[in-house]
């Protein structure tokens, strides 16, 4: 889903663009660290208090707050802390006000009220009429209205304010084909068919590939920007994926393993643990998941990767350890009837 990298694009830019403004700079600066390791409890007591101490700029303050309930999942909460920073923005609005936008249409996505995200993307298109992922993103939540018409009107401006940029109209060929739109959606994997070849990256050829579940060749292109040193994590687990597609797993391990090395992302983490536990090599799933669990920053897998530390423990036939890592898991998110089923079998081991 594209919202998963808009997310950590705007967390990432949460932190690197609160550095600005005369905040009680201590307690804010400590607060968006706190955010950014997912420290929330930390997070929110830092940052009420810089909002308390009512200094300038407490517009930055009340979306750092927001940004603590959007970590916690309190979209309610985080959409009041929004609308707090707005009411502190100056006349006229920049890049804070747009990324604050952002953040509240992703809590209104998430509380399934597709209308309100809608109009928070009005309002960033009303302000930077050439802002590309708006129009994306509104069309996304078109569809989710059923507004077939409507997304397809989204989509077209996002192409044609990105012309030879194929990789926008694969995001909405992905796009309209995860919410059934094949018809809708062929349009724009064929204008990327049409294209003259020398327009279109590796990457997107790579792509073009896995969509016409051409996996083999998918690889040779996504093989070519690894070796470019060019390939970020989303090229990393597509190769990957693309490896899998076709049952070579020891080969997406290879693709996973040698990232994770070089580059601190726990996804990628979670990516290559689960290829070891398809080959039934748990011991070096479990070194993965864990070796995921250490990475802090901008971790959005910590539960997942939890989780399948204690399957691989089982696995292992270590039964007290998983027994202890599912109490644990139990406590910070709760239980439901398949967990507890799975206490229930531990504790008779």
């Amino acid at each position: 889903m594209k919202y998963k990298k808009i997310i950590t694009i705007l967390l990432t830019l949460a932190v690197t663009l609160g550095g600005c403004g005369y905040v009680e700079e201590d307690a804010f600066f400590r607060g968006m660290s706190a955010v950014a390791t997912q420290d929330y409890n930390t997070a929110q007591m830092e940052l009420t208090q810089a909002l308390a101490a009512g200094k300038e700029d407490q517009e930055l303050v009340c979306r750092g707050l927001g940004l603590c309930y959007m970590g916690q999942g309190e979209y309610t909460k985080a959409l009041s802390a929004f609308y707090s920073a707005l009411k502190e923005a100056g006349i006229d609005p920049g890049d804070t006000e747009k990324d604050i936008n952002y953040y509240m249409a992703i809590c209104y996505y998430k509380l399934g009220q597709y209308d309100e995200a809608i109009e928070r993307y009005d309002a960033i298109t009303g302000m930077m009429p050439k802002e590309t992922e708006a129009y994306f993103l509104r069309g996304n939540m078109k569809l989710y209205l059923n507004d077939v018409e409507g997304a397809v009107g989204d989509f077209d401006k996002a192409a044609e304010l990105k012309k030879k940029d194929y990789r926008m109209c694969l995001d909405i060929y992905d796009c309209m084909m995860q919410h059934g739109q094949e018809a809708q959606a062929q349009k724009y994997l064929d204008a990327v068919l049409k294209a003259d070849a020398k327009d279109i990256s590796d990457y997107d050829k790579g792509r073009l590939c896995y969509y016409s579940r051409e996996y083999a060749q998918a690889c040779n292109y996504l093989e070519r920007v690894r070796s470019s040193d060019a390939a970020d994590a989303t090229i990393i687990k597509l190769l990957g994926e693309c490896y899998k597609l076709q049952g070579q797993y020891e080969y997406a391990a290879v693709v996973y393993n040698g990232y994770a090395d070089q580059h601190a992302d726990a996804q990628i983490c979670n990516e290559l643990g689960l290829c070891y536990a398809e080959q039934g090599e748990y011991e070096e799933a479990l070194q993965a998941f864990r070796k995921g669990l250490e990475i802090k920053e901008n971790n959005t897998c910590t539960q997942t990767l939890k989780r399948n530390e204690i399957i691989s423990c089982e696995h292992l036939g270590d039964y007290e350890k998983a027994l202890e890592l599912l109490k644990a898991y139990i406590d910070i998110y709760g239980s439901d009837e398949g967990l507890e089923r799975e206490y229930a079998f531990l504790i008779t081991r």
